[in-house]
């Protein structure tokens, strides 16, 4: 659990909409305050975030969770892990001395390739509003935020970079727990799928979001996919997105590249979201999927409230870093 101060008190001005929660031991019922109230600014003071890991036992429970909460929470922010890149530029040749359509070949090759490790899912309203949920087991009121470990990645049979292997290791996933206890890319697609066309889940229109966002999209769409590879061609894999996904695509990492700031260019999570002054989840945050998606999100709301102007944000949709 990362925390950043005390928790906020419960909502008293109402009685909040009736879901369907799931059972114990993975009861938890979500916190509607933000949805009641009209809230045009941020929280006046910091409050805990609970990163809740999702492995095959919990996964429907946090699923529907997730699904209770779209309709309200409609800004869907994602970041994945995945074994590193097996596919690369030609010897002699830097990333940025490739086009757009060679960068989305190689990035193809490889999403087709390497099984997805970890899904980062942090979700927010319009004013960058995290949803808070009641843990019954503690009485904890926290803001939510996922992080899906993934049981298809096998160390020994895939291939892989190892430095990125060892380095996802240092950061504290364990491969092999993973491979008997995570959560199947397939079931969660096919659930996924469902709460996305699901009437309630559509009676407004989803923001995804995530930062440096190529791979990501890819993975997500190579799952709902059903496993499929990638599009052959850079539009039809955009096209893709847009089909599986539905509603807008934004990639914080271009906006921050391009919204004008020169401390924003050219650097990486970490550092745009210090140089925007986003809080962290904490000091030194492990290098994984959860931690990184919540920081993306937070980069994105500061982004489209508070750099740049409304009516330039809409001109950023659809633009995935790398893939321009």
């Amino acid at each position: 659990m990362f925390r950043h101060g005390p928790p906020r008190p419960p909502w008293r001005a109402g009685a909040p909409p009736t879901f369907p929660y799931p059972p114990p031991p993975y009861g938890t019922v979500p916190y509607f305050g933000a949805v009641a109230a009209v809230r045009p600014h941020p929280p006046p003071y910091p409050r805990a975030v609970q990163l809740q890991s999702v492995t095959a036992v919990n996964s429907d429970a946090e699923l529907n969770l997730i699904a209770s909460l779209l309709p309200h929470y409609t800004y869907v922010t994602v970041d994945t892990e995945y074994p590193g890149t097996v596919h690369r530029p030609a010897a002699g040749k830097r990333d940025s001395d490739l086009t757009a359509d060679e960068r989305y070949a190689l990035l193809r090759a490889n999403a087709d390739e390497l099984p997805i490790v970890q899904l980062g899912v942090t979700l927010c309203d319009e004013h960058g509003n995290l949803p808070v949920v009641v843990d019954y087991a503690t009485g904890l009121h926290a803001e939510r935020a996922w992080e899906f470990n993934f049981s298809d990645f096998d160390v020994a049979s895939h291939r892989h970079a190892p430095q990125s292997v060892e380095f996802l290791r240092s950061q504290g996933i364990d491969f092999e727990r993973a491979r008997w206890c995570g959560v199947n890319s397939a079931a969660f697609a096919d659930k996924l799928a469902a709460i996305l066309a699901a009437p309630r889940a559509n009676d407004r229109e989803l923001t995804w979001v995530a930062f440096g966002g190529a791979y990501d999209m890819a993975y997500l769409v190579k799952m709902l996919g059903g496993g499929q590879p990638l599009p052959e061609t850079r539009e039809g894999f955009l096209a893709r997105v847009r089909e599986l996904l539905g509603g807008r695509v934004f990639d914080a990492k271009y906006m921050a590249e391009h919204c004008g700031r020169g401390d924003l260019r050219g650097v990486g999570l970490r550092s745009v979201a210090a140089n925007l002054g986003v809080p962290r989840p904490i000091v030194e945050p492990p290098c994984l999927a959860g931690p990184k998606c919540l920081t993306a999100c937070r980069i994105h709301t500061v982004l489209r409230m508070h750099v740049l102007p409304q009516d330039a944000v809409a001109g950023y949709e659809g633009i995935i870093d790398g893939l321009q």
